[in-house]
């Protein structure tokens, strides 16, 4: 479902919002990643179709979906952010969460003042950033919104799909999560999905997103998202 609506985007980059105004049938079940990308970029999905020949004769042309483009942003940016001065955060502010927040808040909030703006808003990336650590408070990644020409690339999704390409597929028990905004349902899930630990993830935020894409989440339903006030 994820390679699907992000080829989508790529492939279709000027009809792929009509595309997706129309239902999307798969044979398999739909988890709680797939469910919050069809709620945030799409219409409709039916899960666990059952397959069936039905002996129909019918003219139509399938078009495969490849993988989607590998776009960082931007790449100029793909080093440890500016305020990490080292690679994990010391003893001390791991055993201080307020402190540990607090740094990471600043290296989010750096991120997010990077993206570009101008005064036609769906034209540009959201400011929104996100920096992962893992138990030590060794610096694992980051990612920024890039959402301008593809819906799916919100900044939670980026960290986790430039950690899966790195070669660490998931995020380690433990891990702390900070992310300037609230995770809407497709980011929720898709941390959800790719945590080894759910139960033991951290997930923090500075703002908190009034829409209903952003309410009432798979981690706000297990009590792992909590605010963090901005500074």
């Amino acid at each position: 479902m994820v390679k699907l609506l992000q080829g989508l985007f790529d492939q279709f980059v000027d009809h792929s919002f009509f595309i997706l105004r129309k239902r999307i049938y798969t044979t398999a079940p739909l988890t709680e990643m797939c469910r919050g990308m069809v709620k945030v970029v799409a219409k409709r999905a039916t899960a666990q179709v059952q397959p069936r020949d039905h002996k129909l004769k019918l003219q139509v042309q399938f078009c495969e979906i490849g993988s989607a483009e590998v776009a960082l942003w931007p790449p100029a940016h793909e080093d440890t952010p500016a305020s990490f001065t080292e690679d994990r955060l010391t003893p001390e502010e791991v055993a201080s969460v307020p402190r540990t927040l607090a740094k990471l808040r600043s290296a989010a909030q750096n991120l997010a003042r990077q993206v570009p703006r101008g005064e036609i808003l769906h034209d540009f990336n959201r400011d929104i950033a996100v920096v992962l650590v893992d138990a030590n408070g060794r610096y694992l990644g980051f990612g920024v919104n890039s959402n301008s020409k593809n819906k799916t690339r919100h900044a939670e999704v980026n960290l986790l799909q430039n950690l899966y390409r790195a070669g660490q597929t998931k995020i380690p028990a433990n891990a702390i999560l900070f992310s300037t905004h609230k995770p809407c349902k497709m980011c929720a899930g898709m941390i959800y999905h790719w945590s080894e630990d759910p139960a033991s993830l951290r997930v923090y935020y500075s703002v908190e997103e009034k829409g209903s894409l952003s309410r009432e989440t798979i981690l706000d339903q297990t009590g792992i998202n909590k605010p963090f006030p901005a500074q």
